[in-house]
């Protein structure tokens, strides 16, 4: 598996975990800074639940903007300047966000961040998907997950030592500072990095494309790069927003797409962790060990991320998606809610033992069967011609579960508490029995492939080719003298 990986692609790959990274610190903030006292007494948090679930809900909702906004970025300047103006957003809403003397400052500033990060996980997974060589592509992808909950670990263990911190406003302002740290790095490093070959393409530098390329791929043949060229090309004349709903091989990947990023969320993954020390708390932990157990936890989803990571190309997408929602969403949700519902409050060494058990069993399953899955299994479905917008739009999934599954939580254990979670162990038994019958698998495919899962021209994406020489005539790619690859078939006109 590894022996297909060249220095040039692995030095890729490290430069966008710089972006899952910024995605995962900024998002872990909500959970380990406002179970802080100083926070929760500087912004008078917990005389209002509102407050919190604004909190998380403006996040969201920038989330969502910033996903939608990222598909016309990321087409219209090209993977690498989407990702510059993100970090710069990013850096802009982490400094507002530190300087903030009140909650409407603060409000605005999680906004802002949201939408940085909104469009960071979109792009990430987007550049890392394009680049990738198919055989190890679910290793790479994926780790954007891994990075993503190491950046929230590292969140949540700056804050444990910040608690013993004497300056009590050092303890959250110092965590807030640092969500500019990666979104900093990363826009330095982006300008040394290479453009996507198959955005390039679609942009009619055919031989920048191939230089690129070369470099990604070091057994690529003339054959391979023409099939790409001609798939691309061939493709581009449905490229609109509309197309997605009214082309059905289209419109059955925005389903999958958004499905697959929406049930991630329906574990009810993001209010487990986000919530890890108010269930310690319940479970009659102290302050500081309901932070140690909460970034023991998000460290325990690093290594099972990983083991995700390396499983995909192998196990598959479609399996693990399965496996990962039923233990995380349906198993793990009712262990812990039985424990909640019966010992709330309680001094039961046993019962808060197995409370944690469950809590850990939770990331174990989402962490090493569904996190890092989601982002590849969205992103590599679809066409490049089309794959910022139909990415784009996968992606929002995400952040419309995070709005409706975050927004009014607070309220919602209130109110009714321990029932909440109900909510997600329906829902999860529902999704595993769609991927089982509606979603395809994708493991080992090459990106051109993949299309003929969904019904699309088998001219395309059929082994048998005839390799032949000539002048593609294209609008798009102009003049440019180019191989292409076509079906040997009598039919057949160019």
């Amino acid at each position: 598996m590894f022996q297909d990986l060249s220095f040039f692609v692995i030095k890729i790959i490290v430069a966008c975990c710089l972006g899952s990274l910024t995605y995962g610190f900024s998002s872990g903030v909500a959970g380990t800074v406002s179970g802080l006292p100083s926070f929760i007494d500087y912004f008078d948090y917990e005389s209002n639940a509102n407050k919190a679930d604004a909190f998380n809900g403006l996040f969201s909702g920038g989330g969502l903007l910033g996903c939608l906004l990222a598909g016309h970025f990321s087409e219209q300047f090209g993977r690498k300047r989407a990702i510059f103006i993100t970090c710069m957003i990013s850096i802009l809403g982490s400094i507002i966000m530190t300087a903030s003397v009140n909650i409407a400052m603060l409000f605005v500033a999680r906004f802002i961040a949201g939408v940085s990060i909104g469009m960071i996980v979109f792009l990430v997974p987007l550049w890392q998907t394009e680049i990738a060589p198919a055989s190890v592509r679910g290793l790479l992808v994926g780790m954007h997950g891994t990075m993503n909950i190491a950046g929230y670990s590292i969140c949540n263990w700056v804050n444990v030592g910040l608690y013993f911190c004497s300056n009590v406003n050092a303890q959250w302002r110092v965590t807030l500072a640092l969500q500019m740290v990666w979104p900093l790095a990363l826009a330095i490093c982006i300008w040394w990095m290479p453009e996507s070959p198959r955005w390039l393409i679609e942009h009619g530098k055919v031989d920048e494309a191939r230089e690129v390329m070369k470099h990604l791929e070091s057994e690529l043949n003339d054959d391979q790069f023409s099939h790409m060229v001609y798939q691309i090309e061939n493709e581009n004349q449905h490229s609109s927003w509309s197309s997605l709903f009214t082309v059905k091989p289209y419109r059955k990947r925005l389903i999958i797409g958004f499905l697959t990023m929406f049930a991630g969320q329906a574990t009810g993954t993001l209010v487990v962790t986000n919530y890890t020390p108010t269930l310690c708390k319940s479970l009659h932990f102290d302050s500081l060990m309901q932070l140690i157990l909460s970034a023991a936890y998000i460290s325990t989803g690093v290594v099972y991320n990983f083991v995700c990571a390396l499983m995909m190309d192998y196990v598959g997408r479609k399996t693990l998606l399965i496996v990962g929602i039923f233990g995380s969403g349906v198993i793990s949700i009712m262990g812990e809610l039985i424990m909640v519902a019966l010992f709330s409050g309680s001094d039961n060494k046993a019962a808060n033992a197995a409370g944690v058990f469950f809590i850990f069993f939770h990331i174990v399953f989402y962490g090493g069967c569904v996190d890092a899955n989601t982002y590849v299994y969205a992103t590599e479905i679809w066409p490049t011609h089309i794959r910022s917008k139909g990415a784009a739009l996968s992606t929002s999934g995400l952040f419309i579960g995070l709005l409706v599954f975050t927004t009014g939580v607070t309220s919602a254990l209130n109110h009714i508490q321990w029932r909440y979670f109900l909510i997600f162990i329906i829902l999860s038994l529902i999704n595993c029995i769609i991927i089982f019958f509606y979603f395809p698998e994708t493991k080992g495919l090459t990106l051109e492939e993949i299309g003929k899962l969904f019904g699309e021209d088998p001219d395309i994406t059929d082994n048998k080719l005839l390799f032949i020489e000539g002048t593609h005539e294209s609008t798009n790619l102009k003049d440019e003298r180019v191989a292409v690859q076509v079906k040997e078939k009598d039919s057949y006109s160019p």
